[in-house]
C-alpha cells in the first residue's frame, strides 16, 4: 500500500476565498520512501503579512513560480493511486479538491487519513495536545515541522510511522482499521474508553465489568491498556458492541510472562464463565475415551468425564471427535462394540460385526476372558507405543483410497486424525502431569514453576489430576501449547525431563502428512 503525505501553505484559511502558495508530499510504500514532490505555487493574489510571518512565504517568494493550474495536475499525477495522508487532514484535502474542482478535476476520493485525529486515539493523554510540533518531539522525528510545506510533510510522515507502530498494538492493521479509528468518536460506545486510562502496560489479562460486578468477558494480551482500548476503535461487530455496551469497568491484571497471562486467563473463565467467553462454553463440549478395564469384556466408550476406573484418552475438543477416534481403534482392533451388559457367564449370538469377523463377539463363548484380555491389553500398549497402529491404519486409507473408494478413505482419514491428534497430545500431557516439579526459564529469563501440569506460580493453584478433567484442559492446552511453540531452559527438574519417544518419529510423520493434506485442500477452495 502507497502513501501520500502531504502538506499545504496558503494565504488564508478558506478554500473558498485563500488559495495555495505550496504543496510537499513524500510518498512511502511501507517504509520505503519513494518519490517526493516539492514546488512552490503563485497564488494570483497577495500574500497576506500574518501568514509571512508564520510560513516566511511572501510575495517575492512566489514570484518566478508556477501558477496552480500548472503546478496541481503534477501533484494530482504524483499522488495518483496513493491514500491521502495528512495532519488536520480536512483542512489540506479540502483545500486541494476546492482547487481541483475550479480548474475542472476530479477531486480526491475520501477519506484521507489525519495524523491528527489518529493521535487522538493512539498517544492521548501521553501528549498535552496533538500539534504536529508536539508529535515530532514525541516521536523524535528527523525531520521538524518549519510551517514550510515539504519540511511539515517530511515530519507528518515519520510521525504517521511512529501511529502506526503504536497502533498496530491497538489492533489498527489494516487502512479499514486506520479510518475506522479515526471515526471511532461517533460510535455509541467510544465514550467508554476512558475505562483504559488506569490500566498498565505490558502483558497480563483484562477483565470487563458489568453493573453488578460480573464478569463478562476475560482476555489476555501482550499489552493489556492497548489491547483493551483496541475495541473501542470501530469493531463492528455485533458480540462486541454488546459486550461494551453492558461494560462499566475494565479491571486488568499484570503479569509476569506469556505463560502465566494464558494460564490465568484459563482460571478465571473457568472461575467466573463469562457469558461473553465463548471458550469459556467450550469446556462442557469435550469428551473422552474410556476403556474400563472393570468390564469382564472391556469395549470403548465415549464419556463426558474421565471418572471410574480404567484408561482414558482425551480431552477431545467434541464428542463427533471422540466418536472418530474411537472408530479408528475399532478398525484397528475386533473389541466388541455392543452396549449390552456382558459379564463372564453372558451367552448370546454373535452380532453382524462377529458374524462379518469385525469383532471377536465373546459373548457367544468362543473367545475366553484370557484371550480377550489380551486383546484389550494389545490396544492399550498401542496408546503409548502406537508406531503399529499408526501404520496399519495408514495403509488402510491408502488402500481404500487406491481402489477410488473415496468417501470410505476420507472416512478413515478424518478417523485417523482425531487419533492422532489426541494421541500427540496425551503424550506431552503424560509428561506434563507426572508428579513432581519441574522449574523453567523462558528466553526473557522469567521462572516458570510447574507442578503437576499447572503453573504455580504463587503456589496457591493444586496440581491437575490424572486424568485431566474437562474444567481444567484449556489450563493444560495453555501449558502444552506454549511449551511446544517457545524455548525453555530447564533449571530443576524433580523427575527426568524428557518425554516418551517410542512411536514419536512414525507419530511426527503422519501428522505431518495429514496437515499438509488439510493445507492442499483449503488451498483448492
Amino acid at each position: 500500500m502507497t502513501f501520500c503525505i502531504v502538506d499545504l501553505e496558503t494565504t488564508g484559511g478558506s478554500p473558498t476565498d485563500s488559495r495555495i502558495t505550496e504543496i510537499g508530499a513524500v510518498k512511502y510504500r511501507g517504509r520505503e520512501r519513494v518519490g517526493v514532490f516539492e514546488t512552490l505555487v503563485d497564488p494570483g493574489t497577495s500574500i497576506p503579512r500574518f501568514i509571512t510571518h508564520l510560513t516566511g512565504i511572501d510575495d517575492a517568494t512566489v514570484r518566478d513560480a508556477p501558477a496552480l493550474e500548472w503546478a496541481l495536475p503534477a501533484f494530482v499525477e504524483f499522488a495518483r493511486g496513493c491514500v491521502f495522508v495528512a495532519h488536520n487532514a480536512r483542512f489540506d484535502f479540502t483545500f486541494l479538491n476546492a482547487s481541483l474542482v475550479r480548474l475542472d478535476y476530479e477531486p480526491f476520493p475520501p477519506p484521507p487519513v489525519c495524523t491528527a485525529r489518529l493521535a487522538r486515539r493512539v498517544v492521548w493523554p501521553d501528549v498535552p495536545n496533538v500539534r504536529l510540533q508536539t508529535l515530532a518531539e514525541y516521536f523524535r522525528t528527523g525531520a521538524r515541522p518549519t510551517h514550510r510545506a515539504l519540511p511539515d510533510a517530511a515530519a507528518c510522515a515519520e510521525v504517521f510511522h511512529g501511529l502506526l507502530d503504536l497502533g498496530g498494538r491497538l489492533g489498527i492493521l489494516t487502512l479499514g482499521d486506520l479510518h475506522g479509528a479515526v471515526t471511532a468518536r461517533g460510535r455509541p460506545n467510544f465514550g467508554k474508553i476512558r475505562l483504559a486510562d488506569h490500566l498498565p502496560r505490558g502483558p497480563g489479562v483484562y477483565l470487563f465489568k458489568g453493573r453488578d460486578g460480573r464478569v463478562l468477558y476475560v482476555g489476555k494480551s501482550k499489552d493489556i491498556r492497548g489491547r483493551v482500548k483496541s475495541y473501542f476503535y470501530g469493531d463492528s461487530r455485533k458480540q462486541v458492541q454488546d459486550l461494551l455496551t453492558e461494560t462499566v469497568a475494565v479491571d486488568g491484571i499484570r503479569c509476569g510472562s506469556e505463560l502465566e497471562a494464558l494460564v490465568l486467563e484459563a482460571r478465571l473463565i473457568r472461575s467466573h464463565r463469562p457469558k461473553h467467553n465463548r471458550r469459556g462454553k467450550r469446556w462442557r463440549r469435550y469428551a473422552y475415551l474410556k476403556v474400563d478395564t472393570a468390564d469382564a469384556f472391556p469395549r470403548i466408550k465415549v464419556v463426558r468425564e474421565p471418572k471410574g476406573e480404567g484408561a482414558f484418552l482425551g480431552p477431545f475438543g467434541t464428542a463427533e471427535l471422540a466418536r472418530l477416534a474411537k472408530e479408528a481403534l475399532e478398525d484397528a482392533f475386533p473389541i466388541r462394540r455392543c452396549t449390552k451388559a456382558v459379564r463372564a457367564s453372558t451367552t448370546f449370538s454373535a452380532c453382524a460385526l462377529g458374524e462379518m469377523g469385525r469383532c471377536v463377539a465373546p459373548y457367544d463363548g468362543r473367545v475366553s476372558l484370557e484371550r480377550y484380555g489380551e486383546l484389550v491389553r494389545s490396544l492399550l500398549s498401542s496408546l503409548s507405543s502406537p508406531g503399529g497402529l499408526l501404520a496399519a491404519l495408514e495403509v488402510r486409507m491408502d488402500h481404500l483410497a487406491g481402489q477410488e473408494r473415496f468417501e470410505e478413505a476420507a472416512l478413515a482419514r478424518d478417523r485417523l486424525r482425531a487419533l492422532a491428534d489426541a494421541l500427540a497430545r496425551a503424550r506431552v500431557d503424560e509428561w506434563l502431569l507426572r508428579p513432581g516439579r519441574l522449574e523453567l526459564r523462558d528466553a526473557a529469563a522469567n521462572r516458570l514453576p510447574l507442578a503437576g501440569g499447572a503453573l504455580v506460580q504463587g503456589g496457591d493453584e493444586l496440581p491437575i489430576p490424572r486424568p485431566c478433567p474437562r474444567e481444567r484442559a484449556d489450563e493444560l492446552a495453555a501449558v502444552r501449547s506454549w511449551l511446544l511453540h517457545n524455548p525453555v531452559r530447564v533449571e530443576r527438574a524433580d523427575r527426568p525431563p524428557a518425554e516418551p519417544v517410542e512411536g514419536g518419529a512414525a507419530l511426527h510423520r503422519l501428522l505431518t502428512r495429514l496437515r499438509s493434506a488439510d493445507r492442499a485442500r483449503e488451498g483448492a477452495h
